[in-house]
């Protein structure tokens, strides 16, 4: 089954996307600002005098081997500042899902509301009459266990961490141990902090990119055809409100479905009827 490429969905992949990129820049360049500062080793000076038309490098007044051993943990900062934030997009691309299948008046608006990182997936599920992959949901569930340790509780983890990690399935397990280089249980032991590198930041875009195609082809099993007709025109006015005139819409609207609704398969008839419903 292909993708419904609604203008939400577009937007949380142009985030995820924007995200893996400017995480990937600052890990490469911190890596290649250390192997740079070699250029300079053994110098006493401090990195403004070195380097005084860098912005921002009076904040890093330091000697180069300081700021090279600086440099060379970087990797454990960054990813654990990026792995909450994939995570973020993510989870406010499920709460926009839920609110589709309210539309549907599949789940209530306190469901929606009550929804939260530990049962938005659950409540999904059972709102939609869709079963998500299972090896999914227990990843995800880990990285939220994850970035709580570290948000929460200065990397320590907590025994909800400890027990998932230990109780993950083996094709989970073995899966994640692909995807980061590290099995779940030498990540995670008894009071040790956690330490995130680049393995568990690819790991959750890699999660969260295929829970959300998922989502997505939970949405065109349970939304009525006349919500996507609904949401196609809404899609429509907020992308291309120069086209205020009936006859433009008329004439671009079956072009605009075919390219981004092309798997719902919209008839002409349907397109029509929801045009008029609209509020242009």
């Amino acid at each position: 089954m292909g993708i419904v490429h609604f203008l939400a969905y577009r937007n949380y992949e142009e985030s995820r996307v924007e995200a893996n990129n400017a995480m990937m820049a600052m890990l490469a360049g911190s890596r290649l600002a250390e192997h740079m500062l070699g250029l300079a080793s053994g110098s006493e000076r401090m990195l403004p005098e070195i380097f005084p038309a860098v912005e921002h490098i009076g904040r890093m007044n330091l000697r180069v081997e300081s700021a090279q051993r600086l440099l060379a943990d970087a990797e454990s900062h960054l990813s654990a500042m990026a792995v909450p934030y994939a995570l973020a997009l993510h989870e406010d691309y499920v709460i926009t899902c839920l609110k589709l299948l309210q539309r549907a008046r599949l789940i209530n608006s306190q469901g929606v509301k009550s929804a939260s990182p530990k049962t938005m997936h659950q409540k999904f599920q059972a709102a939609a009459g869709y079963s998500l992959s299972t090896v999914s949901v227990e990843q995800f569930d880990l990285l939220r266990l994850l970035r709580n340790a570290i948000i929460h509780a200065g990397g320590l983890p907590s025994d909800d961490l400890l027990t998932v990690s230990a109780n993950l399935s083996s094709a989970s397990a073995s899966n994640w141990e692909d995807l980061t280089g590290i099995a779940p249980s030498a990540l995670v032991s008894p009071g040790r902090p956690i330490n995130l590198n680049q393995g568990e930041l690819v790991a959750a875009l890699a999660i969260t990119k295929s829970l959300a195609e998922q989502l997505n082809e939970g949405l065109q099993k349970a939304l009525p055809r006349d919500v996507w007709a609904d949401l196609l025109c809404e899609d429509f006015r907020t992308e291309l409100s120069k086209y205020t005139h009936e006859h433009q819409r008329a004439r671009k609207l079956p072009g605009y479905a075919r390219k981004n609704f092309g798997v719902i398969g919209l008839s002409s008839d349907e397109i029509k009827k929801a045009a008029q419903r609209a509020t242009w």
